[in-house]
């Protein structure tokens, strides 16, 4: 059976790499790709090789960011496309980033875009039965389209290892890009709160973003001691850093897209067997409970959050049991062999049953 497989971001980024992995293990194998640093350049070069790409295959698989690529393909084809859909663009823009209104014109033109790679494509991939459910009434999509398989992240680069502490007094880690769904001024003001009770705890912030620079103005009006900030790093160097901390931040934001997904550095703390101390949202606890797997708050205060920082901090023995059972949870129910299996089983042989 031959597979092609393009996408139009990066196709080196951990989605897309695991999907080459996968379906070159799996099929005759080929792909229409760009390395081009950007959208602008990597877009006009896929464009102009897939048609001819397309020829002879029986299957495509449209990788990350492909909403346009499935729309394209299926005009030249009947058959079958799966989409790794991920997350939605409308949301991120109009309700998440707020680029632009829903009801502009980019807009309007976004959610057709995103309706249509719903609707032309067989087999659509979503990491959560919650964005399945918003989806499905959002655009009027058959549900069993669906298939929910966890995210996948390198784990050649990301795993548990016997590592120097960051600091010796209690750490928290907070990876990300700064963008509006993350919270991260909720996690400034709870640092001032765990200043101003004299707590010794350390907040260490890695990446950039958005709402950095919001991050380095309250550090500077609170006068914040207890912060330090780190920008990009490799997953090897990152790596380092979720062993050798005790907590590390998910999200503390509400909306519909904070509710309907799970965050890659969620896998990625589960992965090292680290707590993980998130929000609780109907997509997080769709898999994992509290304090058991992982650490919730149940609303994004910031005086909520310092205070289940402290509480984590003053029972060493549930932190430890949190953290191995993340590690247990992660090869149960998020590793990539788990992913490998809900596709081979949901997906590929439905396929390879149809082609012959």
């Amino acid at each position: 059976m031959k597979v092609l497989f393009t996408c139009a971001d990066k196709p080196t980024i951990s989605r897309n790499r695991f999907h080459r992995k996968v379906l070159s293990d799996t099929f005759s194998y080929s792909e229409c790709i760009s390395k081009g640093k950007g959208y602008a350049s990597r877009i006009p070069s896929i464009l102009l090789r897939l048609p001819f790409a397309m020829i002879g295959k029986d299957a495509y698989f449209v990788g990350y960011m492909g909403h346009f690529l499935v729309i394209i393909m299926r005009l030249f084809t009947k058959k079958p496309i799966v989409f790794d859909f991920y997350l939605s663009i409308f949301d991120v823009m109009c309700n998440d980033r707020k680029l632009y209104k829903p009801n502009s014109l980019l807009g309007k033109l976004t959610y057709w875009m995103e309706k249509k790679s719903l609707e032309k494509a067989d087999y659509i991939i979503v990491d959560t039965q919650k964005l399945i459910d918003t989806l499905c009434a959002e655009y009027s999509i058959d549900k069993d389209k669906f298939v929910s398989v966890p995210l996948t992240i390198n784990e050649e680069n990301v795993f548990p290892k016997e590592v120097k502490r960051y600091k010796e007094v209690f750490t928290v880690l907070y990876v990300g890009s700064y963008i509006p769904l993350h919270g991260t001024s909720v996690i400034m003001e709870a640092s001032k709160i765990l200043q101003d009770l004299g707590e010794d705890i350390a907040i260490l912030m890695i990446g950039k973003g958005p709402d950095y620079q919001n991050c380095q103005d309250l550090v500077t009006q609170y006068q914040l001691k207890n912060i330090k900030f780190k920008g990009y790093m490799s997953l090897a160097e990152l790596n380092y850093y979720y062993n050798a901390t005790d907590i590390n931040l998910g999200l503390f934001n509400s909306g519909e897209r904070a509710n309907a997904v799970v965050l890659n550095k969620t896998n990625d703390s589960f992965r090292v067997g680290k707590a993980h101390l998130t929000l609780a949202t109907d997509a997080m606890q769709e898999s994992f409970s509290d304090n058991e797997d992982i650490f919730y708050v149940q609303d994004i205060d910031p005086q909520t959050l310092a205070n289940r920082i402290i509480e984590i901090k003053n029972n060493p023995s549930l932190l430890v049991s949190v953290g191995k059972n993340a590690l247990k949870s992660y090869d149960k129910k998020l590793s990539n062999a788990k992913a490998t299996q809900i596709l081979e089983d949901a997906i590929f042989s439905t396929l390879q049953s149809q082609i012959k």
